[in-house]
């Protein structure tokens, strides 16, 4: 399979155009405007900018994210050492010997 050239699709696409009507006067090429130009690279700016912005947020929402996750971490871990805490009590207790005189003596 041959590539296309682009010389080829530049003249598929002239010679699909009509030719002139007058015997070799000057017409304006088809295409944008000086104006139109103008105009597409205003709104290419804009688009760009809300662009960078909506990175912005993305960049805010995910360090909210990672803070609220960090603070949730740091959460399990002090209610894991106050469990801890209460379980070391605990076997103290069971690990005491049992006091005389209590009820069932």
């Amino acid at each position: 399979m041959t590539p296309i050239s682009p010389v080829l699709i530049t003249g598929l696409a002239f010679e699909a155009a009509p030719a002139p009507a007058d015997g070799g006067e000057y017409e304006p090429a088809v295409g944008t405007s000086r104006e139109e130009k103008e105009i597409l690279a205003t709104l290419e700016d804009k688009a760009a900018a809300k662009t960078a912005s909506d990175y912005q947020h993305i960049v805010w929402a995910y360090g909210i994210l990672w803070a609220l996750f960090a603070a949730y971490g740091l959460f399990l871990w002090r209610r894991s050492a106050r469990l801890r805490a209460d379980v070391d009590a605990l076997r103290q207790a069971l690990d005491r010997p049992p006091a005389r005189g209590g009820p069932g003596a």
